[in-house]
């Protein structure tokens, strides 16, 4: 995963993105490259808009919490569940879920794939 930390231009005129690695556990965490802005190579890591439902896709699940920061942990819910989804918020870099039962949960596309 990489944080866009600035635009910039090719000498094609291409538009380009500035990155800098925020994988903690990789070799090159910290440093900073560029990366093509074409859509069909990039997405953003969270999901940017609401769908109805998502299901979990993580192996180890995930957790609800009462906060928006990810704290107050509440429940645990396993691989395959099905989550509807009341609303979004963003949260510095990052985007979280609002479920029906008022608890957070991270849009992280790794761990929850919209199914509507």
């Amino acid at each position: 995963m990489f944080k866009v930390v600035n635009y910039v231009r090719d000498d094609s005129g291409r538009l380009r993105y500035e990155v800098m690695d925020i994988n903690s556990q990789s070799k090159t965490f910290g440093q900073h490259g560029y990366l093509t802005a074409n859509s069909k190579y990039v997405q953003p890591v969270y999901y940017q808009n609401k769908p109805a439902e998502v299901r979990v896709i993580s192996k180890n699940g995930l957790n609800e919490y009462r906060r928006q920061n990810l704290s107050g942990k509440v429940k645990h819910d396993r691989r395959g569940t099905v989550l509807k989804i009341k609303g979004i918020k963003i949260s510095h870099l990052t985007t979280r879920f609002i479920l029906q039962n008022g608890h957070f949960i991270s849009a992280n596309k790794k761990i929850v794939i919209s199914i509507k």
